[in-house]
Parts: structure tokens; C-alpha cells; sequence
């Protein structure tokens, strides 16, 4: 109703207590795709997601090795399953060009210090030569001012999590950002 274009659940437990319940009643009530949000580490838990009714999956790189994370990669495919690919430097960047994944979530979380830097999406973004590919900026999108400072980068999608959370009026906020 607040105008975003995809909602992130939570399913992690452990670190974020999150639930797969939670993407179920999220999918149940939205006409909208839903990400999963959590640290898939195994084809199990890709199938899992589909049957759960989860539109796309996060694939974080830094949690994964190459091999690992082209195996997720294709049996993604196969289940035509959507794919976030959440990234942090260069490195992890060019893995997921390599295997030519068309949703690129550039973090600015330092997930060693937790500090938060824009300009990391600013820089990263740089790298990311096809139009085809839909850069996400995470992490830290807080203001108007933020996403204008990333559109003058071509960044015009973001996943915002904490500020909403954080937020006495979660749709307002939400509103403001989008409108």
C-alpha cells in the first residue's frame, strides 16, 4: 500500500529469528513478489523456498565458496526461482557477473565492523557495464537525499530494511521514499 515493489522476509532463526511462516503469510497477502531473506547455503533450502512460495532468493556471496555458489546459482534456474546476489567488494562483484546474475544487491554493511558506507554501492556500481543488470543499493537507505546521491549513480532500486523497522511510521516513510 506504501508503494514497494518487493517485500523482504526474514527467515533466518537463528541470527534474526525470522520465520518461514512469516513469507507465507506475507505471500498469503500481497500481490507483490517476496524475497527470502536468509543465508541459503544448500539446494534444500532452494526447494524449500519454492514451496513456500518465495519469488526470489538472497545468494550471498561472501557466505559461500565460487563452486557452492554456481551450484545455487543453476539449480535456481531450474526451479525458476528469482536470485539477489548480495555483494560487499569487487571480488564478490565480479563472481556474480561471471555467472551473469541480473539482480546484483551491492551491501554497504561491512558485515566484520557493521559499519555502514554508501559509498560502496557508489563505487561498486561503476563495475557493472550491463544495462540488463538491476543494481540494488542495501543497507543504510535512510533519506530522500541518500537515494538522490544514488540515482545520480543509476542506483534506483534499494532494499530498506532497518529504517523501516526503526521507523515510528513505517509507511510514511516508506511512502516518502518511493514518492
Amino acid at each position: 500500500e506504501s508503494g514497494a515493489a518487493c517485500i523482504s522476509v526474514l527467515t533466518d532463526q537463528k541470527y534474526f529469528h525470522g520465520d518461514i511462516n512469516d513469507l507465507m503469510t506475507a505471500k498469503e497477502n500481497v500481490n507483490i513478489p517476496i524475497l527470502r531473506k536468509d543465508f541459503i547455503l544448500d539446494e534444500s533450502q532452494i526447494i524449500q523456498s519454492k514451496l513456500i512460495g518465495a519469488d526470489c532468493i538472497l545468494l550471498i556471496v561472501a557466505c559461500l565458496s565460487k563452486v557452492q555458489f554456481n551450484e545455487l546459482v543453476e539449480i535456481s534456474r531450474q526451479l525458476n526461482i528469482e536470485i539477489l546476489v548480495e555483494v560487499h567488494d569487487r571480488k564478490e562483484l565480479d563472481i556474480a557477473l561471471e555467472s551473469n546474475c541480473k539482480i546484483i544487491g551491492i551491501n554497504n554493511r561491512n558485515l566484520k565492523t557493521f559499519d555502514v558506507s554508501i559509498e560502496t554501492s557508489m563505487d561498486l556500481c561503476d563495475f557493472i557495464k550491463d544495462d540488463d543488470v538491476i543494481v540494488i543499493s542495501e543497507s543504510g537507505i535512510k533519506d530522500l537525499g541518500t537515494i538522490k546521491m544514488l540515482n545520480s549513480k543509476n542506483i534506483n532500486t534499494f532494499l530498506i530494511g532497518e529504517s523501516l523497522i526503526k521507523s515510528n511510521n513505517p509507511r510514511s516513510l516508506l511512502k516518502k521514499l518511493v514518492g
